[in-house]
């Protein structure tokens, strides 16, 4: 009997991912010509910008058996905003790596700040169009997932760069916690189960894009934003321990 051959990814999801790669490069563009950048740095930016896209549309125009629908167009949106801060990294990144005690341009964190906040808005958006449109989906959750996760990583990385490296590179366990999950499944597959809704895991997800940001915004005083950051690391790092402790009780078939 031969094998049935996948169905081809719907022309709207095709069509959506092109129009996220020309919106991203209408941005670099943008970004480039204003920032004035060097040719190094602007290669670099390119490169993060489209490994950024490239990853999170990925799981979106390769899907097969998912329809794809109004909230994943919401999604691509936010992806094409995500790509375009994990683009300006480089510019605040390679001042601090060279001089650390000075810090990131203000004019810098308030672009970050400006690209990321309708992203992290956005977050809100996409699940309610989702239910309201009657066409959520896993895979569609997913992808919203993924989105989230780049947007934490990026952000983590700016405030990191914000309150100085190489002291603040705990910052980054928040961007790298879910990665790191990722990889420990690899270790203990044993993980690989769903777990049960709770308000604890979803009210901390959405602080820490919020406290990132204003973490980001120059108005704050360097010492509240530490705070705040650290404050916010603790109870995701309480999150994760929870949910692992959870999954490791059930694949060991305790109560």
């Amino acid at each position: 009997m031969p094998l049935a051959r996948p169905t081809a990814p719907p022309p709207s999801a095709r069509r959506d991912g092109v129009l996220a790669f020309a919106a991203l490069g209408s941005g670099l563009t943008v970004l480039g010509a204003a920032t004035g950048t060097t040719s190094a740095v602007l290669a670099l930016s390119v490169l993060l910008g489209l490994a950024v896209l490239g990853a999170v549309v990925r799981s979106t125009v390769r899907r097969r058996t998912e329809p794809y629908g109004p909230a994943d167009r919401v999604t691509v949106a936010r992806s094409v905003l995500v790509a375009l801060c994990a683009a300006l990294l480089p510019a605040g990144l390679v001042p601090v790596l060279e001089a650390p005690a000075d810090g990131p341009a203000g004019a810098w964190c308030w672009a970050v700040v400006a690209l990321a906040l309708p992203a992290w808005v956005l977050d809100g958006i996409d699940g309610r169009v989702a239910r309201r449109t009657g066409t959520a989906t896993r895979a569609g959750a997913r992808f919203d997932q993924e989105v989230d996760a780049a947007l934490l990583l990026v952000l983590s990385l700016a405030v990191a760069a914000r309150l100085g490296l190489p002291g603040s590179w705990w910052v980054l366990l928040i961007g790298a916690l879910r990665y790191l999950f990722l990889l420990g499944l690899r270790v203990r597959p044993a993980w690989r189960r769903p777990l049960p809704f709770s308000s604890y895991r979803r009210v901390v997800a959405g602080i820490q894009g919020g406290v990132l940001l204003g973490a980001l915004v120059p108005l704050i005083p360097l010492p509240l934003a530490v705070t705040a950051t650290a404050a916010a690391l603790v109870l995701l790092l309480v999150s994760f321990g929870r949910d692992v402790l959870r999954l490791e009780r059930s694949a060991r078939g305790l109560s």
